[in-house]
């Protein structure tokens, strides 16, 4: 029977047989120290020849960094000037008594924890260099963020459902759309599962879904991408905007508790600083925003319907500084920044019950309350230039009755890459895709005309 790396700490003494990859080789005369590497972590293992019969000496000689291997040997306690108390198997080692080759690699063409490997070269050979100990570690981190999303919402009442990719409307306007050539009708993919979020409310009240959504966006940034995975829900039966609001913090709270519990060594590897989230998150209308940035810096953007990347950074410094916050709320966006189902503010209806969360310097999250009445809606969308018969299907569930209601849409690759203080978005993201790059790049530069 199979033994998994991270159970070797609790069997000193006893036989076990392991599988996985060799992390890393040290040869230290005659003795070979292997690093083996499985899916719950990695165990030191010995080979001293005069313990093997004469295949697996012959195989031992032969076995490099990423060959896959079966081992039979005993597990011993490690002597106290070798052990790791960093490592869950730092206390013990496994004596080989029998190797077997499963699986040979080739020599690798860099080194995989070499953490000065740039951007370009890290995704020309992603399907290694997502081996390194680092970006497993941020990826188990990022499958935990989605499990504790998952779970939050399950825990109230939410529902799970799974939104199509290929659609007749752009839920985020005409603009930055991927059209889809095939289907006899006309169709694109998803910028957003909005439409069906508001359409699941009237079944469920309470509903969320996970899934990549695709905006064709004409620049590459360090924060843009033209494929990401979005976490969202909605639901219904809501006051206003501020109850979407006010379950989003207790959830990111739920997020950062269950991310400590689960994956604490992985986070401890990306040198993990728990983001301050205080009782209260520190929450400002847009206009507001703009005056403490015009106070503070004499820019005056206050009539601009958006705030620029350097001045969400700057708000999240302001908000650092002040409330020790690193997290920041900012409502009431413009009825013509935001899309034909956003609920206006009927004291102030220029401005609509919207909001973006900001994350340490970048917006992780949009929001709002939505159009729920039926002749309101098809008249926002008229207002907007809109004509009501391309949105019929999403029409129908506002006819029959639906309830005030609000959601949020949030970025898995934003949401991981602040939280660990990644720079590029790209390094969080698995297989990024943006106008450069498709897995490999579209057009290498020894190949452009």
């Amino acid at each position: 029977m199979r033994t998994l790396t991270i159970e070797t700490a609790n069997k000193i003494g006893e036989e076990v047989t392991l599988k996985g990859w060799i992390n890393a080789r040290r040869n230290m005369g005659k003795i070979v120290f292997l690093d083996l590497r499985d899916r719950s972590g990695i165990v030191q293992v010995v080979g001293v020849p005069s313990e093997l019969d004469e295949i697996s000496n012959e195989k031992l000689k032969e076995v490099r960094p990423e060959w896959v291997i079966e081992i039979r040997g005993i597990v011993n306690a490690r002597g106290a000037k070798q052990q790791n108390p960093d490592m869950p198997t730092g206390m013990v080692e496994v004596l080989v008594k029998e190797l077997k080759v499963l699986s040979k690699a080739e020599p690798l063409p860099l080194d995989l924890e070499d953490e000065k490997i740039g951007l370009d070269i890290h995704l020309d050979y992603l399907p290694l260099t997502l081996r390194a100990e680092k970006y497993r570690a941020l990826f188990k981190i990022q499958s935990e963020l989605v499990r504790g999303f998952r779970d939050y919402l399950l825990s109230q009442d939410f529902v799970e459902f799974q939104a199509p990719k290929i659609v007749a409307t752009a839920a985020e306007g005409g603009a930055g759309v991927f059209n889809v050539q095939y289907l006899k009708n006309k169709a694109t993919l998803a910028q957003s599962p909005q439409f069906y979020k508001q359409i699941m409310v009237g079944v469920f009240e309470r509903v969320f879904t996970v899934g990549n959504v695709f905006r064709a966006e004409e620049h590459a940034t360090t924060r843009h991408l033209n494929e990401y995975t979005s976490l969202d829900l909605e639901f219904g039966m809501i006051t206003d905007h501020q109850d979407v609001i006010d379950l989003e913090i207790d959830m990111l709270r739920h997020l950062v508790s269950h991310l400590e519990k689960t994956v604490a060594s992985e986070l401890k590897l990306w040198k993990y600083e728990r983001p301050e989230l205080p009782e209260k998150v520190p929450q400002y209308k847009l206009r507001e925003v703009q005056e403490l940035i015009k106070k503070g810096t004499g820019v005056d953007h206050t009539a601009e319907p958006d705030l620029e990347p350097g001045e969400e950074k700057w708000i999240c410094e302001y908000v650092k500084k002040e409330f020790n916050s690193d997290f920041v709320f900012v409502t009431h966006y413009p009825v013509s920044k935001r899309p034909m189902y956003t609920y206006p503010d009927k004291q102030d209806p220029e401005f609509t019950k919207s909001f973006d969360l900001l994350f340490r310097g970048v917006e992780i999250t949009s929001g709002g309350q939505r159009f729920n009445d039926y002749d309101e809606l098809v008249a926002s969308m008229n207002s907007k230039g809109l004509n009501p018969d391309d949105f019929k299907f999403y029409l129908e569930a506002f006819k029959y009755g639906m309830p005030p209601e609000g959601g949020l849409g949030m970025g898995l690759e934003r949401l991981t890459a602040r939280l660990l203080n990644i720079d590029n978005i790209k390094y969080a993201t698995l297989f990024p895709r943006d106008l450069n790059r498709i897995d490999l790049q579209i057009s290498p530069p020894e190949y452009k005309q």
